[in-house]
């Protein structure tokens, strides 16, 4: 038996969701991948690059949950002094990218990123194999919810690009700074007190 016009379009309409939001929890593990190796790092120069290519294969191929685990760690720590006792025998930098807030705000943070891992394992491992797709009524529920869901995905992807792109601009002050005059005589010890 076909099915019918109204039980097509609710089949549609369900599948075409489900593949927008297992395309933006894709765009959400890819932001947070890119961004941890970027949040902190230190050595010497020659180091830098090093390190932050370690980091980049040990997220290669981490789950969502490693990653924003990973990222809350990195952003919501508290600073630590990973300083050597040895003397660098070439210029050494460290840096890392904190948010200040209350403890409160980094639990309300970490339960709305974890809360959306549950949901897209539960949609990838449950929801899409448990759906009755000959059921209309089962269709048009799963796509509410997936409407629900993609409004949060959304708003958290909102927030990593907001700092992604915070993070791009200040790396680009520094390395402007980097490559100024201002800075090749702060080296040098010589300060404009004028």
């Amino acid at each position: 038996m076909a099915p019918t016009t109204d039980l097509q379009s609710a089949r549609d309409e369900l599948l075409r969701r489900i593949g927008r939001n297992v395309v933006n929890f894709q765009y959400l593990e890819a932001t947070l991948r890119s961004m941890i190796p970027a949040l902190s790092n230190n050595g010497t120069l020659s180091e830098l690059k090093i390190r932050r290519t370690k980091l980049e294969r040990k997220h290669k191929k981490s789950s969502l949950g490693e990653l924003a685990n990973s990222y809350h760690e990195k952003v919501f720590r508290v600073p630590s002094e990973d300083l050597s006792d040895d003397a660098p025998t070439e210029p050494w930098l460290a840096f890392s990218v904190q948010i200040e807030s209350t403890p409160d705000d980094v639990a309300m943070q970490k339960r709305a990123l974890a809360s959306l891992v549950v949901e897209r394992n539960r949609l990838i491992h449950k929801d899409v194999l448990n759906v009755d797709l000959t059921s209309k009524v089962q269709c048009e529920s799963l796509s509410a919810r997936l409407d629900e869901q993609n409004t949060r995905i959304l708003q958290q992807l909102d927030q990593l690009n907001s700092f992604r792109s915070g993070l791009r601009d200040a790396a680009e002050d520094l390395r402007r700074f980097i490559e100024s005059e201002e800075f090749l005589a702060m080296l040098r010890g010589e300060r404009d007190d004028a």
